[in-house]
């Protein structure tokens, strides 16, 4: 204690209370300055908030800025059908791929090499069309599922030889009966044909026969509108 006595001289309480008050000022200070909205964007360090440090349901859909949220940032696999939107999922105004205005657009085809048996290519409003094929030469016949029906048709030679056509013409086409579309060649055809089943309900087929197209002879493709 005498030791302690001595070394206490009035510069040393004078410094020592002083080094206390700057402390605690400082303190007192910080902490006052600690208050409520006290912490803005600024005092943030750059990159200092992480993915750990936010609050799991913290960010709420308020605190997104419009149109911060583009599709590149969403799993397309995590939303379900869209409400109503007019109907996305079925697209009123077209209803599905072939159709247009309430008329389907169907495309038929045979294809391939050498000789092909009958194959059932378009059924479309009661209007059933076969190919076949023999030594490269293609057959189209038509069939009807409706009684009192009529068929006609018209083909012409594609192969450059003006002119040329042949029609054919069934007025009383009823299941059971065959009807021939005409060809007029061996090689290059361009036909077309009209239907009408006795239900009134009608196709519209457009066809052609090609020679020969990448080592295939049997080519005849087509579209039907009913």
């Amino acid at each position: 204690m005498k030791q302690i006595r001595k070394r206490l001289t009035y510069a040393n309480v004078m410094s020592s209370i002083a080094v206390f008050l700057v402390l605690g000022g400082a303190t007192a200070i910080a902490a006052g300055q600690l208050g409520k909205n006290s912490v803005g964007s600024k005092q943030i360090k750059k990159n200092a908030v992480t993915t750990a440090k936010i609050k799991k349901n913290a960010v709420t859909t308020a605190k997104i800025k419009n149109g911060a949220v583009t599709g590149a940032k969403v799993n397309a696999g995590t939303l379900g059908t869209v409400p109503n939107a007019s109907h996305a999922s079925s697209a009123d105004t077209a209803g599905n791929a072939d159709t247009v205005g309430g008329l389907r657009i169907v495309k038929f085809s045979l294809n391939g090499s050498g000789s092909i048996g009958k194959t059932e290519i378009l059924s479309l409003n009661g209007l059933q069309l076969q190919a076949e094929c023999s030594s490269g030469s293609v057959t189209l016949t038509a069939t009807t599922s409706v009684s009192d029906g009529e068929i006609s048709a018209w083909a012409s030679d594609a192969s450059g030889s003006a002119g040329n056509g042949e029609g054919e013409y069934e007025d009383e086409f009823n299941p059971g009966v065959t009807f021939t579309a005409p060809a007029a060649s061996n090689s290059d055809s361009i036909g077309d044909g009209a239907y009408t089943g006795g239900d009134l309900r009608t196709v519209r087929f457009f066809y052609n026969e090609e020679d020969e197209i990448g080592g295939k002879d049997c080519l005849l493709n087509g579209y039907a509108i009913g």
